[in-house]
C-alpha cells in the first residue's frame, strides 16, 4: 500500500508540475515577460503530461510568435517563428475534437503575416539569406490553407538568388515555374544562376525545356543565342537567330547578331544581308556600320595581297590583266566600305579602329585632305 500510495503520490506531483511550468509561462507571456515564458514553456513540453495537450502548444506557438515580432528579443531567437509554426501545428494535430481550430488557424495566419513582414525587413536590410527563409515560412504556412503564395515563393527565389545560394534560388524559380508564375521569366533566370556556376549544359536543357512550351518566346532564342555564341557554336547560334530575327525583323541587333555569326561562319553574302537589314532599320547602328564596313574592307585586303602575290619579274598579258582586275576590284571595294565606315565614324568619332581603316581607304583612293584629317586624329590620341 505504501508503494501504491507513494506512486500517486509522485503522479500528482509531476502533474502539478507541469501544470506549473504551463501556467507559469502563459502569465509570463501575459506580463510580456517572453524570455521567461519561452524559458517555462519549454520546461513544460519536456513532462509527458502537458507534452500531450494541444493548450501547452497552444501556448508555445503564441509565446514564440510574440518574440518574433519582438526586434530585440527576436535577435536571441532566430528560429522563434519556425518554432511559433512548429507549435500551433502540434496543437492542431494535438486538438482531435477541433475546438481551437479557429485560434489555432489564426495564430498560423500570424505567422505567415510576421514572415512576410520579416522577410521584407531582411530584404531592405540586405540580409538576403534570412529574408530568403522568411518567405520560406510564408509560403509553407500559405501550403496548410490549401493556398499557394506566389509571392512569397517568387520572393524566396530572388533573396536566394541575391544571397549567391544558386540552388535554393533554382528550386524556388522552378516553383514559380511550376505554377505558371512570371513564365517565361523564371526559365532566363534560372539559365543565368547555372551558368553563373558554370553549368552551361543545365542552362541549355532549361532552355530547350522551356522553348517546348514557348517555342516562339524571343527571350528564350536570345538566351541560347548567347550561350552558343560563348562556346563557339556558330551553326547552332545561326538557327536561333534566323528564328529570332524572322520573327521581329525590325529589331536592329538581332539581325547585327545574325551578321556576326554569319562573318564567323565565313558565310560574306549572308552577313553583307544581315547587316545591311540592321542599318535599313537603326540607320546610325555603329556596330552594324563598322563591321559591314569592315566586311568590305577586310575583302578588299585580300584582293591586294593576292594581287602583290602575282607579281613576278615577267608576267604574260593574261596574268597581267588578272592582277589589274583583283587591283581595280580591291579598289572598288575600298570605296564601298568607305561610307559605312565614316558613318560609324560620325557615331563614335573616337573609335581609333575606324579612324585607321579611314586612313588606310583615303590613302588608297587619294583622298589627302580626309587623310590628313585620320592621321592627325590617331597621332592626338596617341600623345
Amino acid at each position: 500500500m505504501k508503494q501504491l500510495l507513494l506512486a500517486i503520490g509522485m503522479l500528482i506531483s509531476v502533474t502539478s508540475l507541469a501544470q506549473k511550468e504551463v501556467v507559469s509561462a502563459y502569465n509570463a507571456n501575459k506580463d510580456g515577460d517572453f524570455r521567461t515564458a519561452a524559458t517555462y514553456i519549454e520546461q513544460a513540453i519536456l513532462v509527458e503530461k502537458s507534452a500531450v495537450k494541444d493548450k501547452t502548444w497552444r501556448y508555445r506557438g503564441q509565446i514564440y510568435l510574440n518574440i518574433a515580432a519582438d526586434p530585440e528579443v527576436s535577435i536571441e531567437y532566430p528560429n522563434a517563428l519556425v518554432l511559433a509554426k512548429e507549435s500551433y501545428l502540434k496543437a492542431r494535430e494535438l486538438d482531435v475534437k477541433g475546438r481551437y481550430e479557429s485560434e489555432i488557424l489564426q495564430g498560423l495566419n500570424r505567422c505567415q503575416v510576421q514572415a512576410s513582414n520579416n522577410g521584407i525587413n531582411y530584404y531592405n536590410a540586405e540580409a538576403f539569406d534570412l529574408a530568403g527563409s522568411n518567405f520560406d515560412i510564408a509560403a509553407e504556412i500559405a501550403k496548410i490553407y490549401n493556398v499557394v503564395d506566389t509571392m512569397a515563393i517568387y520572393n524566396a527565389a530572388l533573396c536566394y538568388e541575391k544571397a549567391e545560394m544558386p540552388d535554393m534560388a533554382i528550386a524556388r524559380y522552378y516553383e514559380c515555374a511550376e505554377i505558371q508564375y512570371q513564365v517565361p521569366n523564371v526559365f532566363l533566370f534560372i539559365s543565368t544562376l547555372y551558368r553563373n556556376v558554370g553549368n552551361d549544359d543545365a542552362a541549355l536543357n532549361t532552355l530547350k525545356t522551356a522553348r517546348e512550351s514557348y517555342p516562339r518566346e524571343q527571350s528564350l532564342i536570345i538566351e541560347e543565342l548567347n550561350i552558343y555564341l560563348t562556346s563557339g557554336e556558330f551553326e547552332k547560334a545561326k538557327t536561333n537567330l534566323q528564328i529570332a530575327a524572322d520573327q521581329d525583323p525590325t529589331n536592329e541587333i538581332l539581325w547585327f547578331s545574325l551578321g556576326s555569326v554569319f562573318d564567323n561562319l565565313g558565310n560574306t553574302e549572308e552577313a553583307e544581308d544581315a547587316y545591311l537589314k540592321a542599318i535599313e532599320v537603326k540607320e546610325d547602328y555603329f556596330d552594324a556600320n563598322y563591321n559591314l564596313g569592315a566586311l568590305y574592307f577586310n575583302q578588299a585586303v585580300q584582293g591586294i595581297n593576292k594581287a602583290n602575290d602575282m607579281w613576278k619579274p615577267r608576267m604574260t598579258s593574261k596574268e597581267a590583266s588578272a592582277q589589274k582586275k583583283l587591283e581595280s576590284d580591291a579598289k572598288e571595294l575600298f570605296s564601298t566600305a568607305k561610307p559605312y565606315l565614316e558613318s560609324a565614324h560620325e557615331v563614335n568619332p573616337e573609335d581609333l579602329q575606324t579612324i585607321r581603316s579611314l586612313k588606310d581607304i583615303y590613302a588608297r583612293t587619294g583622298e589627302d585632305e580626309k587623310f590628313k584629317v585620320m592621321n592627325n586624329l590617331l597621332k592626338a590620341a596617341q600623345n
